[in-house]
């Protein structure tokens, strides 16, 4: 399998990014290096926005207590709410590294969103950001009130590992009889620590994302238990019963064809299941390059299938 070509704009902007802290080229490398890897850890928030107020909770956790960074349309209305998990190969980010596309989800596809500062690895190894993240759920459903939101609509949603870790959410609320789950938005998620489909075998130096790094997180999160449902959501037994789900998958990417297979495994178990493969994209394009034009559209695109699932 060849790798196709990185969209021109993007490549632009690769050719010309500050690969000093974000790990334009070789994730594994900042990993290894513990200057970068803190600073990696304490990525910046995104300015503010003025349709949006943003406020910090604390939850009691698995853990103990556990942030929830909530951004709320500045509205009197009870709106749906979106539990969101950021991504970074399990083992960095914040809801404020992508905070802009919090903002935007709270704004355009109108809900409020609540951010999960989960635990992360290799300190907290699988379970700990999956438990997190669902404990995190039941809370939104017992208390969606206290922040403006309904407990009827409730969505999932995230990138990468945090694309997972929403997966996740979603697996063990239908097998545990959770909250309701409406509706699941994943964009390019990391769903089998085998790394066994086609594009994470061969796409092994692209850029952002290689296998080196895909590796390194997965060693971290989940050494123990790599097909494990609840570390690999691909490897469910049953997708009957799973909500209705978004997937964005970038071509250039490893981790391209797990999000493909976890859209087909969803659509052939009755699961109405949107796949979009966004062309020439690399793993975080809209995070790390949200001005290229591909970006834009499918950051619109994400904020339609969400506002239009929830809003039906």
């Amino acid at each position: 399998m060849s790798v196709p070509p990185v969209d021109a704009e993007i490549q632009t902007l690769l050719a010309t990014a500050d690969t000093g802290v974000f790990p334009v080229y070789g994730l594994d490398e900042v990993i290894a290096d513990p200057q970068r890897y803190a600073a990696l850890r304490e990525l910046p928030a995104t300015p503010a926005d003025d349709r949006v107020k943003v406020e910090d909770l604390f939850i009691p956790g698995p853990g103990g207590k556990l942030r929830l960074r909530v951004y709320r349309p500045v509205t009197e209305a009870t709106l749906p709410v979106i539990l969101y998990t950021h991504g970074g190969a399990f083992t960095y980010g914040s809801p404020e590294a992508e905070e802009g596309r919090s903002l935007r989800y709270a704004a355009e596809a109108e809900a409020v969103v609540v951010s999960v500062d989960y635990r992360m690895a290799p300190e907290h190894p699988f379970p700990a950001a999956a438990d997190d993240a669902y404990a995190a759920l039941v809370w939104v459903a017992e208390h969606a009130a206290e922040i403006g939101g309904d407990p009827e609509r409730i969505a999932v949603a995230g990138g990468s590992a945090g694309g997972n870790i929403a997966a996740t959410t979603a697996l063990r609320a239908r097998d545990l009889a959770g909250p309701k789950v409406v509706f699941q938005a994943l964009t390019y998620p990391g769903l089998d620590a085998n790394l066994a489909s086609d594009s994470a075998r061969e796409f092994t130096a692209t850029p952002v994302l290689n296998r080196a790094a895909m590796e390194i997180g997965w060693t971290y999160y989940a050494p123990e238990t790599p097909s494990t449902p609840y570390a690999s959501p691909l490897h469910a037994d049953d997708f009957a019963g799973l909500p209705p789900a978004y997937v964005a998958v970038a071509e250039v990417d490893p981790l391209r064809d797990e999000g493909r297979a976890y859209a087909e495994r969803l659509s052939a178990a009755g699961v109405t299941t949107e796949l979009v493969q966004v062309p020439g994209a690399v793993h975080g394009y809209d995070l790390l390059f949200p001005q290229a034009k591909v970006s834009e559209r499918s950051l619109a695109d994400q904020v339609r299938a969400l506002r239009d699932a929830l809003h039906a």
